[in-house]
């Protein structure tokens, strides 16, 4: 399908990266220590803390697999908004898991891990995470390269290499500044969003014939499959289930998110954060998933439901306009990348090497391997999605791996905080029962990712409740917040 973009176009393109280059130069004065390069110094506002987490969680891969999930549903599909919306309001409103940790004044979740149980399952629990995110990552990148091949008119053959131009320039600028050059990028990444956002709904709200025109079209291909959750396949009550745990998690205990809580100046500020922020994580979820109802209407069923969306824009949206709804694409995917770098940068030397090194570095020693880190990041995942091929669509795939260690992540935290009983062993069979099923999935593809998915929820807790229970309170240690406060700046 030949795409409407022009030599314009690619100068808009080209020219935003550029921007995004300079910008992320002009942080790096302001991340000499790892306070300063980790958490901004805790100095984050309410104001630009909403920016840069709606733009981290607004990725390309975002709208790719929630246009798919509505794609393939019809208007049920809603119904994973609304669970990301209310799950992430309870979280700010209840503080669940994130007002402790924030009060610890802690850099990464798993360093939470050390302080109430121990090394050991801080290393397990970074590595967990650590490995989740960085195959995760190795993901998008496949999944949007396609996507912008088929917007930008560009062969396939060649996209790797436009996507390698976008990682030199995320991590460059990531390495540079730190958690100021993500910040700094995500607001302006946010505003170039919601500019590509608003064009492209829009556009094809208009060539799909309105909301008339959609439902006409999900009534025909799925009949009242598409309108009512309980009468929909593929939402049933377990499906649904899984999907409020996983994203109960997420906003609770997900390095890349929590990072945000971690670096406002207070708690209250971090938890107005996430009230504020959970009408935005209904809309990141909601606008994608009517683009992909619009794709039902415009092209019908096509051969590969990921790049319906794509398809359809290269087909709808003019010379020009393409350009900007390209830049507001590569926006969100860039503000993703970063966040997530510095986030797994961080968990892989503070949490799975760190603690295992006896003599650490320190000031700028510290940040120079956490750059180093990201570096390392940006090439694995270049690499692992340039020959990975997943078979699930691209939300079940990436929530199923996921749960490898979102299961195990929220029952240790909850239980650490909450549980006194809670002890090492516990922990280690929380992890234990948290990975398996998500493993075995994976090596078997036949098996229903939702069974897994479940099942991981499930082990994770029994686990670590069996696990205190039959082996005792061995190497325990509660938490204080001093204590906590003190560790964590040591």
């Amino acid at each position: 399908m030949n795409s409407h973009f022009s030599f314009f176009d690619w100068v808009l393109v080209l020219g935003f990266l550029a921007f995004y280059a300079y910008l992320g130069i002009r942080a790096r004065t302001h991340s000499s220590s790892v306070d300063e390069f980790l958490v901004m110094g805790r100095r984050l506002g309410p104001v630009w803390g909403v920016a840069t987490l709606a733009a981290t969680e607004t990725g390309l891969i975002t709208l790719i697999y929630f246009a798919e999930e509505a794609y393939l549903s019809g208007f049920v599909a809603l119904i994973v908004a609304l669970l990301a919306a209310v799950t992430m309001f309870f979280v700010g409103w209840t503080g669940l898991i994130v007002r402790k940790l924030r009060e610890l004044e802690i850099r990464t979740v798993p360093e939470y891990m050390e302080s109430r149980f121990n090394t050991r399952v801080r290393t397990i629990a970074g590595l967990a995470t650590f490995i989740v995110g960085v195959l995760n990552m190795g993901i998008f990148l496949q999944a949007e390269s396609n996507f912008m091949a088929i917007i930008m008119g560009i062969p396939e053959s060649r996209i790797l290499l436009v996507m390698a131009v976008m990682l030199v320039v995320v991590v460059a600028y990531t390495m540079l500044g730190g958690m100021y050059s993500v910040v700094l990028t995500d607001v302006v990444q946010f505003i170039a969003i919601v500019a590509g956002v608003g064009i492209t709904t829009w556009l094809i709200f208009s060539n799909a014939g309105g909301w008339g025109g959609m439902a006409e079209a999900v009534d025909r291909r799925y009949g009242d499959a598409g309108f009512y959750v309980w009468k929909a396949p593929r939402y049933g009550p377990l499906f649904l289930s899984w999907t409020l745990l996983y994203y109960l998690s997420g906003w609770s205990s997900w390095q890349p998110v929590v990072a945000r809580i971690l670096s406002m100046r207070d708690i209250a500020t971090a938890l107005k954060l996430y009230r504020i922020s959970s009408l935005f994580m209904f809309m990141r979820a909601a606008f994608p998933m009517v683009w992909g109802i619009g794709a039902l209407a415009i092209l019908g069923r096509t051969g590969e439901s990921s790049m319906a969306l794509p398809q359809m824009l290269a087909r709808i949206v003019p010379a020009g306009l393409i350009g900007i709804v390209t830049v507001g694409f590569l926006s969100a995917s860039m503000s993703t990348y970063s966040s997530y770098f510095l986030a797994f940068s961080s968990i892989l030397f503070q949490d799975v090497i760190g603690p295992h090194t006896k003599r650490l570095p320190e000031g700028r020693g510290r940040v120079k391997a956490v750059q180093a880190g990201v570096l390392v990041i940006g090439a694995f995942i270049y690499i692992w999605g340039s020959f990975y091929h997943f078979p699930e669509s691209v939300f079940r795939y990436i929530t199923l791996s996921g749960s490898l260690s979102f299961a195990a992540t929220l029952t240790v935290l909850i239980g650490g905080i909450y549980w006194k009983r809670a002890n090492v062993r516990g922990a280690y069979c929380a992890f234990l029962g948290s990975a398996i099923p998500p493993i075995t999935c994976l090596a078997i593809p036949s098996i229903d990712p939702t069974y897994a998915g479940l099942l991981s929820f499930t082990l994770a807790p029994a686990g670590l409740i069996l696990g205190s229970l039959a082996f005792g309170r061995t190497s325990t240690r509660l938490l204080s917040s001093s204590g906590g406060a003190s560790m964590a700046r040591g």
